[in-house]
């Protein structure tokens, strides 16, 4: 057995001990409110007689009744009366269904006997809350459950995963000073928005206590440890083993489930035929000395850019202030000269290490054009966007022609909880992008630390996308003639989902436009996908394929609007649609056991099931090779149209994984190698920034470049 193939699922094997259960089922009830409502759906699995004929077969008194309910989270039901209630006898083999929502159940019940808060994830998965106490809070390793039945075994699984960490305060609500919204709580099992509580929640847990976020954290004083875990595959590993040693593996587990665990735990191994490789070629690299390679980090700051970026000048923006003048002046030293030196303009403090660095320039491999009297010292931040549409609205200081990236070196940190500060950034943009003017943000303590060397290749990639280069090209692009559309998702508290898209790739891999539009604006989305097809035939002939990288699976309603869509432009090419998110939460993921850090090599693919694959991409490209740890991406490929046959063929199947391993590794705002395709990422990006524009629209100018890097 080669190394490759010693590979394991984070899943165990189960058997139930009777396929044959008696479950305990009821028929609905009338007259709740909304909210009661909301939490019966939360709670209760339907089992309608159209696909479990035989449950109605074999149990005559459902006589009469069309459907009947599974309570699978029960304390959330309480308070709230049932219809007739019914025992039934069940085939769980058969009724595959039913058998994993009648374990999830037990499960549910079996950890909520321990003490321990028990949730549904954001995809319907048991989330069980581990606490360990740490003083003045609680840690909780939170750990997910998922049954399966005839997945990756030819009978029962458990799928573990540990999905994160989670901290709460120790002090319920009455001990607190806290608005009613915008933060979770744990009152006893139950693991809740604020907004959910009940009157019985305060009677027995006086309200719960809150589980820390950036809100609770500022208002309760509270800190939470950071550290950065180099080694997450073999950490998510040990938590996933001991979780199943401490909890499942034992006669309690079992006899609550009435199943037996197999193998005494060990994780069920991926079969070396469901193991697979992309070509070596579609790694590969190209830089603009014709360098080939595979690591950006090392090799864009010696070979520079693949294709130039066009020539611009720049200026700067920034606070008028000590720390601020004192950073812009190190920082032009550092792109102008490549030397960390500064003197003031007024006084004769020096600053700076002297330390010698690359100019910018040399990685764009053009000279650098400072204009002095473009730059902007805005007085406060109150007055920050007025004094910057005044300075833009200066047409004696810009040249029409003329390509200009404004350097906004920012003293605002990303995580600041002053709503109007987080604002100014994204509304800089705006004004910015409005005067067809790209922007670079920099935060001003960055530039004085020791490693600010390493910024360099960021700040120069970054440029080199947003003035239409390319830092880093493929070598071999896996693509035919085909139009690929990328469409990413951004969900943001307290504001409207919105969508993301990116269309018409050429074959070297480069946009053509951006779009963004809200979520439910689907007549909007179909519009812009009309016209980037109509202007992918323009240029370059009619599709072999239409490739949709979607943040979601595709309904079968959104598969037909796009068969329509083709036919009404009289196109008949398979359609393939590619859902794709990162899989390092997901229920099902693969460990390579031959290695110590468990991360397999860049370029493996794991079938999964159907038609879904895992997705290796990162920077191990040996046996003994090192690199960022990176989790794999799942991806479900479905036939979207009657063209192919609503068959996806093995010749697809390896372009379509090729071509969304390769865009993975043209990401351009770091030179650090990224795990999501910039299908996926940019449109996301968008989608992040246009909801805080002023006119909640993305400007013209941002519709084809990348401004957003």
């Amino acid at each position: 057995m080669t190394e490759i193939n010693r590979m394991v699922f984070n899943s165990i094997a189960v058997e139930r001990r009777s396929k044959y259960k008696v479950i305990d089922l009821f028929a609905g009830c009338g007259g709740l409110t909304k909210a009661l409502e909301s939490t019966w759906k939360y709670a209760t699995i339907r089992v309608p007689k159209a696909s479990c004929e035989n449950l109605w077969e074999d149990n005559p008194c459902l006589t009469g009744l069309s459907e009947v309910f599974l309570a699978n989270w029960e304390v959330e039901l309480e308070g709230i009366l049932r219809g007739e209630q019914f025992s039934v006898n069940a085939d769980l083999n058969k009724l595959c269904r039913i058998g994993r929502y009648e374990m999830t159940q037990k499960i549910v019940r079996y950890f909520r006997g321990l003490g321990f808060p028990v949730c549904r994830d954001f995809i319907g998965r048991i989330e069980i809350w581990v606490p360990k106490d740490e003083g003045i809070s609680i840690l909780y390793n939170r750990f997910t459950l998922r049954p399966y039945y005839q997945d990756i075994t030819d009978s029962w699984q458990i799928d573990v995963s540990h999905s994160g960490e989670s901290r709460c305060s120790k002090k319920t609500l009455y001990d607190v000073d806290l608005d009613d919204h915008g933060f979770d709580v744990i009152a006893g099992t139950e693991v809740l928005r604020r907004k959910q509580l009940k009157q019985h929640h305060f009677q027995k847990y006086g309200g719960g206590c809150p589980i820390i976020n950036r809100y609770t954290k500022r208002v309760l004083n509270l800190q939470e440890p950071r550290s950065y875990d180099r080694n997450k595959y073999a950490t998510k590993m040990k938590k996933i083993s001991d979780f199943i040693s401490n909890y499942l593996v034992t006669q309690q587990f079992q006899d609550a489930l009435d199943i037996n665990i197999l193998n005494n735990g060990a994780l069920i191994s991926v079969k070396p035929e469901d193991i697979f490789m992309v070509d070596d070629k579609a790694r590969n690299l190209i830089y603009g000395d014709g360098f080939v390679g595979a690591l950006p980090r090392n090799e864009f700051p010696q070979h520079g850019p693949f294709t130039q970026p066009q020539p611009f000048k720049y200026f700067f923006i920034s606070l008028n202030s000590e720390q601020s003048n004192t950073a812009r002046n190190r920082l032009w030293n550092i792109f102008q000269n490549g030397k960390d030196s500064s003197v003031l303009r007024e006084g004769d403090k020096e600053f700076g290490t002297g330390k010698i660095f690359k100019r910018l320039g040399e990685y764009l491999n053009q000279p650098l054009s400072w204009v002095s009297n473009l730059s902007l010292s805005y007085k406060s931040y109150d007055t920050a966007l007025q004094e910057l549409q005044q300075h833009l609205m200066d047409d004696k200081r810009f040249v029409p022609g003329t390509n200009y990236i404004a350097i906004i070196i920012s003293e605002i940190h990303k995580d600041t909880q002053s709503s109007q500060l987080h604002e100014l950034y994204y509304r800089m943009k705006e004004l910015l992008m409005k005067s067809k003017i790209n922007s670079q943000v920099i935060y001003a303590p960055n530039i004085a630390k020791d490693n600010f060397n390493f910024f360099i290749p960021n700040i120069a990639a970054a440029i080199t996308g947003k003035q239409y280069g390319m830092p880093w090209g493929l070598e071999s692009l896996s693509q035919r003639n085909d139009m690929i559309v990328g469409i990413g998702a951004s969900k943001q508290v307290g504001r409207k989902p919105y969508l993301g898209t990116a269309f018409c790739f050429d074959k070297e891999g480069q946009f053509r436009e951006f779009d963004c539009c809200q979520a439910e604006d689907t007549e909007a989305l179909g519009t812009s996908l009309k016209k980037a097809l109509w202007q992918f035939c323009k240029q370059y002939g009619k599709p072999d394929r239409l490739i949709i990288h979607y943040y979601k699976k595709l309904r079968k309603d959104e598969g037909e609007q796009i068969e329509m869509m083709l036919k009404q432009n009289g196109l008949q090419c398979p359609v393939y649609v590619v859902n794709m998110v990162t899989a390092v939460n997901d229920d099902l993921i693969a460990f390579d056991a031959s290695k110590t850090d468990y991360m397999p090599k860049s370029g493996t693919y794991v079938h999964l099931r159907n038609t879904q694959f895992l997705l290796y991409n990162n920077e191990r490209y040996s046996d003994y090779g090192k690199g960022d740890i990176l989790f794999p991406i799942k991806l479900t490929i479905t036939s979207a149209n009657t063209n192919s046959g609503g068959i996806l063929t093995k010749e697809d199947t390896i372009d379509i994984i090729t071509q969304v391993y390769q865009f993975c590794r043209l990401y351009w705002k770091s030179v650090k190698m990224q795990n999501v395709p910039i299908t996926i990422a940019y449109p996301e990006l968008v989608a992040q920034y246009v909801p805080h524009f002023a006119d909640e629209d993305l400007p013209d100018f941002g519709k084809h470049n990348l401004w957003m890097l």
